[in-house]
């Protein structure tokens, strides 16, 4: 008897398509009776480059090709960054699977002609609060100390801006869009003198060598999700979701869980910025989010811990507190809407 073919949606970029390997793999371990193929597919987000991502009209601009090819009975199941999936989902799909989650923090880099010992391998260890110390140096040095006045850094995240602009208001804060690579090509090509971006896609390309300083969620909150991966079926086929079921964290799934509902509870959107980190502590579930203005003031920020077993539950308490503190009005301010993130549009 033929093997089943199972199609796995993903995007086109080295790095998605890494990612949908990764989830290949290991279903063809588990389920060696599977003939497993990838999909790519070009998203909205692909192929305009050229606007940040909070100024696209099109909520999951990275995931919506990918969901209509599931529909559509293209592929059978999708593998997305998760905190590229909007809270929203459309009819008839769920997230069946979380995979480990990799580093949910983020990272500076500085171009390999300033940095050139992490051309290769790594010259900094992590420090207390994401610093890091040098080598054969002192203490902690903080991941902005690196950089000189009016430095110029590249990030496209509202979240990371606003970071930014509140700890050092002297530096020059510019759009970078683009895959990963062209990124990183682009800053040793001097158009930045460092990029901010997600430490999970460096990790996972096997370029956590050119992280200069680490920038962990105790110093920076990272966007809803990041750091994982989400797997995506169709709701009525019962078989693909006893396939994935192999591929599924618990504990990642409830973080993750808590930290969308969030998200869709302030609104969940990419306009404005908006931070969320949940770990799993024995039976409870530790919440930490934040809501900021685009300049970084004012900034909310606070944590709940509830039963692990409700992620939902803990994800609207900690936003009904940040609410109180007055989240909505900095959120409208911030984005123009009711609320929002890092992720795309208000879809649980």
């Amino acid at each position: 008897m033929a093997a089943r073919v199972v199609r796995i949606g993903t995007r086109s970029s080295a790095l998605a398509r890494l990612q949908a390997e990764r989830v290949a793999q290991r279903l063809r371990r588990h389920h060696p009776h599977l003939a497993v193929e990838l999909v790519p597919i070009t998203t909205q987000g692909d192929r305009d480059r050229a606007r940040p991502l909070y100024a696209l009209e099109t909520a999951g601009a990275f995931v919506k090709e990918l969901e209509q090819a599931l529909r559509d009975g293209r592929i059978d199941l999708a593998v997305h960054s998760a905190k590229d999936v909007p809270t929203r989902l459309p009819e008839g799909l769920e997230l069946a699977a979380f995979p480990e989650r990799e580093d949910p923090g983020d990272a500076l880099v500085l171009p390999a002609a300033a940095d050139p010992s992490r051309a290769a391998a790594p010259a900094t260890e992590p420090g207390p609060d994401g610093g890091v110390t040098a080598k054969g140096e002192g203490g902690p040095i903080g991941p902005l100390d690196r950089l000189p006045p009016g430095a110029r850094v590249g990030t496209s995240s509202l979240r990371r801006q606003a970071w930014l602009r509140a700890r050092r208001p002297d530096l020059a804060v510019e759009p970078a869009r683009g895959n990963l690579d062209t990124r990183l090509r682009r800053l040793d090509g001097g158009a930045w003198d460092a990029l901010l971006v997600a430490a999970a896609g460096l990790r996972r390309l096997g370029l956590g060598h050119r992280i200069s300083a680490p920038v962990p969620p105790s110093v920076l909150l990272p966007a809803p999700g990041q750091g994982a991966l989400a797997v995506e079926i169709r709701r009525d086929d019962a078989a693909m979701r006893r396939l994935v079921a192999v591929l599924d964290c618990p504990e990642v799934a409830l973080a993750v869980r808590a930290e969308r509902a969030f998200l869709a509870e302030l609104g969940g959107t990419c306009r404005v910025p908006l931070g969320a980190w949940g770990r799993v502590e024995g039976s409870r579930l530790r919440l930490r989010g934040m809501v900021a203005g685009r300049d970084g003031s004012p900034w909310l920020e606070d944590e709940v811990v509830g039963p692990a077993q409700d992620p939902e539950g803990v994800g609207r308490a900690l936003a009904e507190r940040l609410v109180a503190q007055g989240a909505r009005t900095v959120l409208a301010a911030a984005g123009g809407g009711a609320a929002a993130g890092d992720g795309d549009g208000r879809r649980p």
